[in-house]
């Protein structure tokens, strides 16, 4: 055994008390980071499993943006920006690129739009915000249009409980159980497949509302994180709920009739009393027959406010090995760019948006505690290391005397302090898996959507990795080393003389 491993050893028996509370800390430090890196990585890996497998797919492509896009919409804080979620450019072409690559497994466009769920076309979405208060207001909804031929196909874990997919071209939606029952507390009624709903939709493209039929009532064959307010629509009720239709891109223009109006300044003559006496006479006022001659052809109006079959906000993409993501993102980006197509292509992070971000603004919060920890165990190894030079400042200065270098004082301390930091971060490493064992055989369930995506999953599961033990043992040597160097410094500054000479 090397001299100094041996000194270190007879100096912890002597001074046992101190070398319990410097090895206490490490212990302490040990387990923390084990356990805390273990949840992390879970969490982590059971947000990244929920969104592919259930939402995003490996890899998303989206229109041209300056904001961050996900599925969910524009990500922006600032009250200036354009929050419209674009529309890729030349859509078909760009489907094309994706499922020619031989790493594309399945491909699926969709579209998103916001609406709250009713059954009374009377309710405005001010009321709703109003009743929201007790928390008993309509139900609101993320709804994601799709193509029924691919999307259920790419996320097997949506699985239709009752009734069954919309058929092409009918307005209909599949609706989550939960959500059914919060219409059904809120109406007093129960509700099936087969009974109509309204969708009032908000958002850029002002309100919007729809009727649409229930098809089917979904659930997720395994409760993951992620959000819970989605409803799947035909791809049509999502366009116009969204904006995106016909008129939505066709600039209307009108002739000097049509415009007249607007060149008047007299206010009187434009609401004078011929209306106010038209109106009066409310027998004909109201005929309608009369409004519709008043009201004229709507043809046009109705065409323009039809869904933009070509529309779509995304292509999600899934692929045979979520692990050739990077590679696939860097070609597809280039395939797009030689064909001229003004599109974006993110992985699911990004597609994910503010749900992903949340397990990495997490993991940023516990680095920052542990470093903080570190910190006060360094001071605390440090502040009992001195103390420990001090009380042995004779033996220092005996061996100084004797020969010995500044070099051999130093390593003999940091030998000490490192065989204290290796022998207790060994305890603490088995005391860690040991508690990760039990936490994970105790199925903790998370009681709230917020601890779902903590947890990254319905329970929580410890994920032990190797990456994270050699993280550890990183950490703990540098406390170990940090620690040694003030107090090495301390004893190398008294003179060898005068340190004999104290008992």
């Amino acid at each position: 055994m090397p001299v100094l491993v041996r000194i270190a050893l007879r100096n912890m028996r002597e001074h046992i008390a101190k070398s319990v509370i410097i090895g206490v800390l490490v212990a302490l430090g040990v387990i923390v980071l084990v356990l805390g890196n273990a949840m992390m990585d879970a969490a982590a890996e059971g947000t990244r499993v929920a969104f592919i497998d259930n939402f995003t797919g490996d890899v998303m492509v989206h229109g041209p943006s300056k904001a961050a896009v996900s599925i969910f919409g524009v990500q922006s804080m600032s009250m200036d920006s354009d929050t419209t979620v674009p529309t890729i450019p030349e859509f078909e072409r760009t489907l094309e690129l994706v499922r020619k690559d031989p790493r594309t497994a399945k491909a699926s466009g969709m579209a998103v739009a916001y609406a709250l769920l009713s059954v009374d076309a009377e309710e405005t979405i001010a009321d709703a915000a109003m009743e929201n208060e007790d928390n008993n207001g309509p139900p609101f909804a993320i709804v994601f249009g799709v193509d029924p031929e691919n999307y259920y196909d790419m996320f097997p874990s949506l699985k239709i409980v009752e009734g069954g997919r919309p058929l092409p071209g009918e307005p209909a939606i599949v609706i989550q159980k939960s959500q059914l029952e919060s219409l059904a507390k809120r109406y007093e009624r129960t509700f099936a497949v087969g009974d109509k709903i309204l969708l009032s939709g908000f958002g850029t493209a002002g309100f919007k509302i729809r009727e649409v039929v229930i098809a089917g009532v979904y659930e997720r064959a395994s409760e993951q994180s992620g959000p819970m307010q989605m409803v799947y629509a035909d791809i049509d009720t999502a366009r116009v709920l969204g904006g995106l239709t016909l008129g939505a891109d066709e600039t209307v223009k009108l002739d000097a009739t049509q415009t007249s109006l607007l060149d008047t300044d007299d206010l009187d003559a434009l609401f004078g009393d011929d209306m106010v006496e038209s109106v009066a006479d409310s027998d004909k006022a109201l005929d309608p027959a009369k409004f519709a001659g008043m009201l004229g052809d709507s043809t046009e109006r109705e065409r323009l406010n039809a869904a933009d079959v070509g529309a779509w906000h995304f292509i999600l993409v899934r692929l045979k090995d979520s692990g050739s993501a990077p590679d696939y993102i860097a070609d597809l980006t280039k395939s797009l760019g030689a064909e001229k197509i003004d599109a974006r292509v993110v992985d699911w992070k990004a597609a994910a948006g503010s749900f992903a971000s949340f397990s990495d603004i997490v993991r940023i919060i516990f680095n920052i505690a542990i470093i903080i920890i570190a910190v006060v165990a360094v001071i605390v190894m440090m502040n009992t290391l001195v103390v420990s030079v001090i009380e042995r400042t004779g033996e220092i200065g005996t061996m100084r005397a004797l020969g010995a270098q500044k070099g051999f004082v130093r390593s003999m301390f940091l030998t000490e302090t490192l065989t204290i930091t290796l022998v207790f971060g060994a305890i603490g490493s088995v005391l860690a898996i040991g508690i990760s064992l039990i936490v994970n055989a105790l199925h903790i369930e998370a009681g709230n959507d917020l601890l779902k995506l903590l947890f990254g999953g319905p329970t929580l599961k410890l994920s032990l990795r190797v990456v994270s033990f050699a993280f550890t043992l990183v950490m703990v040597f540098f406390v170990g080393w940090a620690a040694h160097l003030y107090p090495v410094a301390v004893a190398l500054r008294i003179p060898p003389v005068k340190a004999m000479q104290v008992e």
